[in-house]
């Protein structure tokens, strides 16, 4: 926690004395929330991250020092989610990790997250990086593509690096495809209500299924006005009211 900490301040310190105004004072505001939480005021960090937030700025060690503040004000439910976002763009953060698995520790529920699909198998590569790194990665290669095509022309006995980066460019490419595919199917939603009764229809006077508590992970699978439906695993699945869940 305090690795991530502080090299998330040292980016911000590093980057503010060179950008225009309006940047410069997002960064001074981020360097105010993390101040607020090396103070151990954990309330108003919290609050001044998720206006950073709400301005707009999206960053991976926002979210988890968003997360980090939750934690230690006790509300788990909060944390897992900003935990679970901050994932979204720092996947290889092993403090992340460590830090999500020990809110889920917290949980009376103790769901864990689920178990990785055979698209996520065969791409395991794809859970190391985020997107916006793939697309990255992608254009990079098809730069480097291009220029060996145009140096085989020149060098025919280039074909072999030609063909082999040809086949790593599709792969990079599929790798975007199966990312997205992966972020658009599997939505997760965590429970911020202490409690939440799972009904077995869209109504308050609804059977109640089963209860849920605070910080516990589902899968969502539905929406329908204020109601969303949700799944633990193909037998327990129902609906809880949208404010309930953080998605």
């Amino acid at each position: 926690m305090k690795n991530a900490f502080a090299f998330f301040l040292f980016i911000v310190l590093t980057l503010s004395a060179s950008l225009p105004t309006e940047a410069s004072d997002y960064l001074n505001d981020v360097v105010r929330a993390n101040g607020l939480y090396a103070e151990k005021h954990y309330a108003e960090s919290a609050q001044a991250y998720e206006s950073l937030i709400k301005k707009g700025m999206q960053n991976g060690y926002l979210y988890y020092n968003l997360g980090n503040a939750y934690i230690r004000m006790g509300r788990t439910g909060s944390a897992i989610l900003n935990y679970i976002r901050a994932r979204k763009w720092i996947p290889r953060d092993e403090n992340l990790e460590a830090n999500l698995k020990f809110a889920i520790q917290q949980t009376r529920d103790k769901i864990e997250l689920p178990p990785a699909g055979t698209l996520n198998v065969l791409f395991f590569w794809a859970n190391d990086f985020n997107f916006n790194e793939l697309i990255v990665f992608a254009i990079s290669l098809n730069f480097i593509f291009w220029v060996s095509l145009t140096l085989w022309m020149c060098f025919p006995s280039l074909k072999v690096v030609r063909n082999a980066l040809l086949c790593f460019l599709l792969l990079a490419f599929v790798s975007i495809g199966v990312k997205i595919k992966n972020e658009s199917d599997l939505k997760l939603g965590v429970v911020l209500a202490e409690n939440v009764e799972v009904k077995s229809g869209r109504a308050e006077d609804a059977v109640t299924l089963f209860q849920l508590h605070e910080g516990a992970l589902v899968t969502v699978t539905g929406k329908h006005d204020s109601w969303l439906e949700v799944r633990l695993n193909d037998e327990q699945k129902g609906w809880v009211p949208q404010n309930s869940l953080g998605t």
